[in-house]
């Protein structure tokens, strides 16, 4: 984190550039260990080109993974403008196969919408250092079966701009373009086949990125999506507006909501809608992640939003989003928990219903009084078996019978 703040003015004058050429380079690529390797990605034009890249420090977790390298690529906001994203990238060790590696790419949860949540730059004790080591420990199974991890911030976390959290263009469009950003890393072959895996936040830009135009230069085997965030998208704000002093749990999450839809559409003015003790809420999650959140909040706010406010526009944004408009590609597996108080097992189920309605190749596969968190660190368990089978070019899911 000490590197984002020192390198933050060094690339002032390029997010000027960036606006004006439609490329450019993240806070974190000023400092990368081989800015002559950076150089020329800030004239590229192409979604997916990669600007910068930095050798990481490999945590004691990912005992099978032979480097960590960060990296900048450009890729497209939610207003469809080009951005600059960052992320991380993990290969395994050993011998790569022939055609390269398989790469699993990591879509993660919910951290914040503050640069300091990206998990590219989670640091040891830090913000978000319990989520990373839980998500690490479910990507070190992956590392062992010879999958590398890509691992993308999403847009605007680590990187300029507002993060438009749960866009499900935007989140689609970063985790792709990192996919294709890191086949561009020399000595570190990566094969066109690939699989993606996200957890709650990332769940549903799993699921966006499967129901996504197939790209021409990669091939999507399949989807995991553990405890997928989204369903009913628009639910929260209505609850809310019912319920003005909801439990402290939810009103600590709604800054994230509002904050994110805000930068995903400039006409949402969401300071105009709130109550001002959520507008002191709103102010604090611009620059702290969720669990800071979760501690410093110590009640709810005394109201939402402001009374006869019109929420008409924020609902529709909000409910464009849900997950439930998504139609997969390819095949799905989904991992919940039965006891997620975070995401609504009966919401994962119903939105799976629907696809088998719709003919999906989609398999649920519930975890008995599971959490939320439960559904991550089994997706390794329960989808390393799925993902090997796509691979080898089986068809691995019984349409609609749930296990």
């Amino acid at each position: 984190m000490m590197f984002l703040r020192q390198s933050a003015a060094v690339t002032t004058a390029l997010i000027a550039a960036l606006t004006l050429s439609g490329c450019g380079t993240g806070p974190r690529a000023a400092g990368a260990a081989n800015p002559a390797a950076a150089a020329p990605g800030i004239a590229a034009p192409e979604r997916g080109a990669l600007l910068s890249m930095s050798a990481q420090p490999v945590g004691a977790t990912l005992a099978h993974a032979r480097e960590r390298v960060l990296i900048t690529y450009r890729s497209r906001g939610a207003t469809g403008a080009p951005i600059v994203a960052s992320g991380y990238v993990l290969i395994p060790r050993g011998t790569p196969p022939a055609g390269g590696w398989p790469v699993l790419a990591w879509a993660h949860g919910t951290t914040g919408v503050a640069d300091t949540c990206a998990p590219s730059g989670i640091y040891r004790g830090g913000p978000e250092w319990d989520y990373q080591q839980v998500s690490e420990q479910a990507l070190e199974p992956w590392l062992a079966q010879g999958w590398a991890v890509v691992a993308p911030d999403y847009e605007g976390l680590g990187t300029p701009g507002p993060h438009p959290y749960m866009d499900a263009a935007s989140q689609r469009h970063t985790v792709i373009d990192a996919v294709r950003a890191a086949r561009h890393l020399p000595d570190a072959p990566l094969a066109a086949d690939w699989v993606v895996l996200g957890h709650s936040q990332g769940g549903a830009a799993a699921l966006s990125v499967a129901a996504a135009e197939p790209a021409s230069d990669l091939r999507l085997l399949g989807a995991i999506a553990a405890a997928p965030g989204g369903y009913d998208y628009a639910g929260i704000a209505r609850y809310v507006q019912q319920n003005p002093q909801p439990p402290k749990e939810v009103a600590v999450f709604l800054p994230i909501v509002l904050l994110g839809a805000a930068a995903a559409d400039p006409r949402l003015d969401v300071d105009a809608l709130v109550h001002p003790d959520m507008e002191a809420l709103l102010n604090l999650a611009r620059s702290r992640c969720l669990s800071e959140l979760r501690t410093e909040v110590t009640k709810a706010p005394a109201g939402v939003f402001l009374p006869n406010v019109d929420l008409a526009p924020l609902l529709a944004y909000l409910k464009a989003q849900s997950i439930e408009n998504l139609s997969p590609r390819v095949p799905v597996l989904f991992v919940q928990g039965e006891a997620d108080a975070l995401v609504d097992a009966r919401g994962v189920r119903a939105y799976y219903r629907q696809l088998c309605a719709a003919g999906k190749q989609v398999r649920y596969q519930g975890i008995a009084g599971g959490n939320h968190r439960d559904a991550l660190r089994r997706s390794a368990e329960l989808g390393q078996g799925f993902a090997a089978q796509l691979l080898a070019g089986g068809a691995p899911v019984e349409a609609c019978k749930p296990d």
